[in-house]
């Protein structure tokens, strides 16, 4: 499943710059997911960012230390109750001080443009991802996350038609595929997921596709062959007996054979 995909990472290197600042995040050397030149990132291989759902920052602390030795990004779920029924915790000088890896923002709000405003000075942050059915123009809020330097990539919630992308398609950068209906962790995979990932490769677009909710090992040998190029698991990392490692290195294993 080799990929030979590029997309730009908003900052060269391992440095993530913030105006006239710039802070060094530490990647594990095992992983060579950012290249050295021009800020660009190779994907050779489906890429896991885990996903962190979490009601307190001692959950989220666990969970990232965890994980630490294993990935080069992680993805924070934001949850308001309001577009979702549940909300979650997100703090953004926790962010800021605690952790040395790049996090992408997966927003599950109803007024995104208020909960970005938390976070443009967090240079951890690289990557917003924003449901297309949280407002009714989505290019609203465009200009803020081109100003903040954050790339953008679109959510669909399982029921939207791929169609719905069409329109934005020039502004963003990627693509994420809901698995499974969001707010709640552990739900059962729509398995009609992964024909929608299938059709939008078919697209032949530049697009980044992820794939978030219901991904485990049961379900990650059919997820492989959709084409994606980066999953996002939760549950199938924190929610069982072994280490978030381990569950990481044994999906690796099954994305390479």
């Amino acid at each position: 499943m080799a990929r030979n995909r590029i997309f730009q990472c908003r900052t060269p290197c391992a440095a993530v710059r913030k105006n006239t600042r710039a802070r060094i995040i530490k990647i594990p050397t095992s992983l060579s997911y950012f290249s050295a030149k021009g800020g660009q990132a190779y994907i050779s291989m489906i890429d896991i960012i885990p996903s962190l759902l979490v009601q307190s920052e001692q959950e989220f602390l666990k969970q990232y230390r965890g994980l630490k030795k294993s990935v080069s990004q992680i993805q924070l779920d934001i949850a308001d109750g309001v577009f979702v029924p549940n909300a979650t915790w997100g703090n953004p000088e926790v962010i800021k001080k605690k952790v040395d890896m790049r996090v992408e923002l997966h927003l599950m709000v109803k007024e995104p443009l208020n909960e970005l405003k938390k976070w443009q000075s967090v240079e951890q942050v690289v990557r917003i991802l924003v449901h297309y059915e949280c407002m009714d123009n989505l290019k609203d809020i465009f200009p803020t996350l081109h100003a903040y330097g954050w790339d953008i990539s679109i959510v669909l919630n399982p029921d939207t038609p791929i169609a719905a992308l069409d329109p934005y398609l020039p502004e963003i950068k990627g693509v994420m595929f809901m698995g499974v209906y969001p707010g709640f962790q552990g739900q059962k995979f729509i398995s009609e997921t992964i024909n929608r990932v299938r059709q939008f490769k078919e697209k032949k677009t530049n697009h980044v596709v992820e794939l978030d909710g219901g991904v485990n090992m049961e379900t990650l040998p059919d997820i492989v062959k959709s084409g994606v190029d980066v999953i996002c698991p939760g549950s199938a990392i924190f929610g069982n007996e072994r280490s978030p490692e381990e569950n990481v290195k044994r999906m690796k294993t099954i994305i390479s054979t």
